[in-house]
C-alpha cells in the first residue's frame, strides 16, 4: 500500500506526491479515466500516446511530449504546495538535528541489549 507516486514519462517526472491528488492533477489537465480503470493503470496511461485519453474541449490544451508534461508539472501549484512541504518537514526535522541525535541514542541502547 502505497500513499505516494511518482510518475515519470521517458526519464522525466511528470508528478509527485499522494496518489489521490495524482489522479485529480491529469483529470484536472484534461485527460479521462474510462469506468473501472485502476489509478495505477490509469496513471500509466497518461504517458502513452495510445492510450490516454483527452476530454472532449481539451484536445488543444493537454501537453503532449514528455517535455510538455514535465514543464505542466514544473509550473504546478501541486509542485510547488509539495515544495512547501518538503521544506516545512526538512525546518521540523533537520538532517542533523536534535531528532537524530536521539536516535543514535536509542539505536545504540538497543543493540547493547543485543537487539
Amino acid at each position: 500500500m502505497f500513499d505516494k507516486v511518482t510518475v515519470l514519462y521517458e526519464g522525466r517526472q511528470i508528478y509527485f506526491g499522494n496518489i489521490h491528488k495524482a489522479k485529480v492533477f491529469f483529470l484536472n489537465m484534461g485527460f479521462d479515466c474510462p469506468p473501472r480503470q485502476t489509478t495505477a493503470d490509469y496513471l500509466t496511461s497518461i504517458t502513452s500516446p495510445l492510450e490516454r485519453i483527452i476530454r472532449p474541449g481539451f484536445e488543444n490544451r493537454t501537453p503532449r511530449t514528455p517535455d510538455e508534461f514535465a514543464k505542466a508539472w514544473h509550473d504546478s501549484e501541486d509542485r510547488a504546495q509539495l515544495l512547501r512541504e518538503i521544506k516545512d518537514f526538512e525546518e521540523e526535522f533537520p538532517f542533523h538535528g536534535k531528532n537524530l541525535d536521539d536516535f543514535r541514542i536509542s539505536r545504540a541502547a538497543s543493540q547493547g541489549k543485543g537487539q
